[in-house]
């Protein structure tokens, strides 16, 4: 009897656990039960994003960070995270096994490999992550978010399936451009980026704005994401500015203020380039300059080097804030270059990215009857 049964396996940050829980859902709409496992970190993620979703916890840590000691506490706690794993394995009896990266991702994908269970990656970022360069060689196919994702295995198949992001971004409609920005037709800027974008933006922007002229000050609508410690002080900063302005620490109605949006600033988390991808709307990408392996430059590149967005560096911001000020006026001044940027990165999103990956999954239902028996 064909199993109706996978193993979904993703790291502790929202960047591997979201695509998996879409996916997680998309699977079980097509009668396909599935199992989620992740770390610590990826339960409380999950709990804050879905509450109901069931997940199992496995254990899991980083050989690569850290000292002698905690590299070796790290390698102990992969192998309990395989030892676990083939429980969960022999138990549910999977068909394939998925991992979205993260260490998390691993030992389950091993087990997989021990077991002899068709396995598959999928990997979010345009720099393949450490943890998913290491488990390349053990998987069927390897799933890419990014036509320049890099560095790549040379020896399993490569399939490009995109970043599955929220269908109503699809939905909505093209970029509308104005023929200019004024005071009754103004430029909304949406600017976002997690907590870390929002601290550090938090303390640019408004010292960007201060330098604009006072025309353009009054033809732009400020819509910003702040740390709640941050908010009084940005919103009076703005208000001392007369800039119309609204601030909040989390928007719930994120596809409706990017599709209000002219311009965006942002950061270059996969998930945020594919959004902006998916809606269509010109960026000005700060990538967060602490990622690891600089995996948000590669991000930002993947819309930059189409010429579908434009990059900037936060520490060259810093020490001279009309870097940001230049590009920002560029885009403001001339409302068809943000229509450009705009039509160009839609045309780069993956609409059916979700989709593919499905097909992918289910593409190994039928090799391996049962999984484990």
């Amino acid at each position: 009897m064909t199993s109706n049964r996978v193993i979904l396996a993703a790291g502790g940050t929202g960047g591997h656990i979201i695509p998996a829980l879409a996916v997680s859902t998309s699977l079980l709409k097509n009668g396909i039960d599935c199992k989620f496992l992740s770390d610590k970190r990826g339960l409380s993620v999950i709990k804050n994003v879905t509450p109901g979703q069931q997940v199992f916890s496995i254990s899991a840590g980083s050989p690569f960070s850290g000292n002698v000691f905690q590299r070796l506490i790290a390698a102990i706690k992969l192998c309990f995270g395989v030892i676990q794993s083939l429980f969960y394995i022999i138990r549910f009896k999977p068909f394939c096994v998925i991992g979205f990266g993260g260490y998390p991702s691993a030992p389950p994908l091993i087990a997989a490999n021990i077991c002899r269970l068709p396995s598959l990656l999928h990997e979010q970022n345009a720099r393949v992550g450490r943890a998913n360069l290491f488990l390349a060689k053990r998987v069927k196919v390897m799933l890419i978010s990014w036509e320049n994702s890099r560095p790549l295995p040379s020896d399993i198949p490569i399939t490009l399936t995109g970043l599955p992001v929220r269908s109503i971004l699809f939905e909505l409609p093209n970029y509308k451009a104005k023929r200019e920005f004024s005071v009754e037709r103004p430029c909304h800027i949406l600017i976002t980026g997690g907590s870390l974008g929002a601290e550090a933006f938090a303390k640019i922007i408004p010292e960007v704005i201060s330098t604009l002229p006072k025309k353009i000050q009054k033809s732009i609508v400020i819509t910003q994401q702040v740390r709640e410690d941050q908010l009084s002080k940005l919103e009076s900063v703005y208000s001392s500015m007369s800039i119309r302005h609204f601030c909040s620490t989390f928007f719930d109605d994120m596809p409706n203020q990017m599709a209000k949006a002219d311009i965006i600033i942002s950061r270059a988390g996969a998930a945020s380039i594919a959004e902006i991808a998916a809606i269509g709307r010109a960026a000005l990408l700060i990538p967060f300059p602490y990622s690891l392996d600089e995996h948000q430059i590669y991000n930002a590149r993947s819309l930059a080097d189409k010429n579908a967005a434009i990059i900037l560096h936060q520490k060259e911001i810093e020490t001279d804030p009309s870097i940001l000020a230049k590009e920002l006026l560029s885009l403001i001044k001339n409302p068809v270059k943000c229509k450009k940027l705009a039509v160009k990165a839609r045309n780069l999103a993956h609409k059916h990215a979700l989709n593919d990956i499905i097909s992918s999954i289910k593409s190994f239902q039928h090799m391996n009857s049962g999984g484990i028996r």
